[in-house]
Parts: C-alpha cells; structure tokens; sequence
C-alpha cells in the first residue's frame, strides 16, 4: 500500500511538470496576444519645456496617449531659464527641451556641441482677422513704439532668447533697437504683474499671458506681430546628442507623438473643450484662458523655417557679447529634419 502510493506520487509528480510547462507556455502567449509581456519596455524621456500655448501638442500628447502609444513614458521638468535648457540639453541632464533656439544654443553648437531643432510648433501666422497669440503690450499710457524709448520692457530671459529675437523685431517696427530700451528679463508668469503694478512699461507677453492683460485691462498690443514676425518658427523642439545618434529610435518616436497630437490642433483648436481642458490642465490656468486666449497656427508636418535661424543670429551678432563667434552658422549645423520626415513617413 506505501510502495502504491509512493509510485502514485512519482507519477504525479512527473506528470505534474509539463502540464507545469505547459501553463507558463499559455501565459506567455496570452501576455504576447495582449501586448504585455514582462520583455515589454517604454523607454523614459526627460522633457524640459517653457510653458506656452504655442508649445500645446508637446503637452497634450501625453493625456491623449500618443506618448504611450509610441512607447514612451515623459518627465516633465519646467524651465524658467533657457539657457539652463540648453546647458542641460548639451549635457544629456535632459534628452530634450520643448522650447525655443537661442543664443546659448548657437554658442554651444559654435563649440563643438551637437544640438539640432528638430521640429517646429505654434506660430502667430494665424488666419486673416484672428488676432496675433504674441507681441509686444504696453501699458494703456503707452501708445506707440517709439515711446518706449527709455523705457522698462520685460521679456523671458535676455538678449540671446527667442523672445528677444520676437521683442526685436517688434522694436525695428517703431524705429528702435535693444540699446534704446531697458530691457527686465522676467518669468512668463510675472510680466502682466509687472505691467499692472508699474515695474515695467512694456513686455513681449505670449498666449495665455496676451489674454490675461487683456482680461485686467493692464495693457494693449503695440505692433501687429503677424507682420512683425509670422513666419518665423522659434516655438519647437530641440535634442542633444542622445536622440540624435545612440538613442535615435525613441527621438523619432517623440516626434511621432507629437505628430500625433498636432492633428487635434488643425484650424480653431481652441473650440476643443477636451482640448482646451488637457492644455490648462498642463499649464495649470483657467480653462477659459485658453479657449478665450489667442489663437496659435500648428502646422501638421511640423516643419521648421530655417531661415528663422539666420535671422536671430544677424541680429544677436549686434549686440554685443551675444554670440561668441562671428560668422552665421548654416541651418544645416543647426537643424536635423531626418527625424521628422522618418516620423512622418516621408523619408
């Protein structure tokens, strides 16, 4: 009877080790059919981004899920500074910045740094009659440029920014340059305080921040900056030498999230409430700041106009200790559209 039941347990013991096997085998395969097998990996990407409505697709692509479908997973670090952006970007602290080129950027690469733009976002060049999202406001005592002279204005960093270059431009339309005015670098969120408690008479201000001196009554657009600026593309995205070489797959899969998102953003995006939600949700405003904000133009293929970066270097060459080199650098040391057109399917 003990020798019978001895065996008995062999048996079943034997027996019991393929169907074992057999088990396991089945859940693999039911984890391969479902996309959830333990050799599944998303791939972590350190984001640094300026917050603004004209960077919105970068933003809402992770509550849409185009982050997840493209196999990534994105940390968000705000930056108040961009040329700590840049300093990050070139040193793999962050794989990429949602921002805008600068000064910082183009001293970099001049030394030797690999760092591209690699896609374009908003612009102001927004349909006919729909105001600009940007520009330069003054308080309602100011009713020209030309006033300004002397005076305070405020911007997102300093002369080498991209907000400059926008400031800049705005400038030449009243006849005035950089040295003309004093410049107060100032954080996005700080300027229609600024402007509303006297501290600066003017500011170059971005969506939503437009629509807040509007709704406090505190300031007015100075210039039409779809004539001042409205081709240029300085709101984008930038990698460093990560994405750009060793770890080049999930660059494209970035982009391809974004592009993902962009198409949620075609005509007047602003009349998306889940939309309009997702992005004040990021940039922690009021809903209606963003429906009732300015309007920013998102083209779907997120090219970049490269002759935008010419034009900031001429005019950061002029002021001096800007830039630390002297001859403009090609778009083509600047800007790698291989990974766009790879994302899009077009390469």
């Amino acid at each position: 009877m003990t020798a019978r039941l001895s065996l008995s347990r062999r048996v079943m013991a034997a027996l019991a080790v393929p169907v074992l096997a057999l088990a396991l085998t089945a859940c693999g395969a039911e984890e391969e059919e479902s996309g959830t097998s333990a050799t599944d990996t998303t791939r972590t990407l350190k984001v640094g981004y300026i917050s603004g409505t004209s960077l919105g697709p970068a933003f809402v692509a992770d509550a849409l899920g185009c982050y997840r479908d493209a196999g990534l997973t994105i940390e968000f670090e705000p930056i108040k500074n961009p040329a700590d952006a840049i300093a990050f970007l070139a040193t793999d602290k962050l794989d990429v910045y949602v921002g805008s080129p600068s000064a910082g950027m183009f001293n970099q690469v001049a030394k030797g740094a690999e760092l591209k733009m690699v896609a374009s976002l908003g612009s102001v060049n927004t349909p006919e009659g729909e105001a600009a999202p940007s520009g330069l406001f003054a308080a309602k005592s100011i009713k020209s440029v030309e006033e300004l002279k002397g005076k305070r204005v405020a911007l997102l960093g300093t002369v080498g920014s991209a907000t400059s270059y926008l400031l800049g431009k705005s400038l030449e339309a009243g006849g005035l340059t950089f040295s003309d005015v004093e410049l107060v670098p100032l954080g996005g969120s700080d300027m229609v305080p600024a402007l509303k408690n006297g501290g600066v008479e003017a500011a170059l201000l971005f969506a939503p921040e437009t629509q807040k001196a509007i709704d406090q009554d505190v300031a007015h657009p100075l210039v039409d900056s779809k004539k001042a600026y409205g081709s240029s593309t300085t709101a984008g995205i930038m990698y460093g030498p990560k994405l750009l070489n060793a770890e080049r797959a999930a660059g494209v899969s970035f982009l391809k999230a974004n592009a993902c998102a962009v198409k949620r953003f075609e005509g007047d995006w602003r009349k998306d409430a889940e939309i309009v939600k997702m992005l004040a949700d990021f940039m922690k405003v009021p809903e209606n700041t963003i429906s009732g904000g300015g309007l920013y133009a998102f083209d779907s293929t997120l090219a970049i106009n490269e002759q935008t970066l010419t034009e900031m270097q001429n005019m950061f060459m002029k002021v001096k200790g800007t830039l630390t080199y002297t001859e403009v650098i090609p778009p083509a040391e600047l800007v790698d559209d291989t990974l766009r057109t790879e994302a899009l399917g077009q390469g």
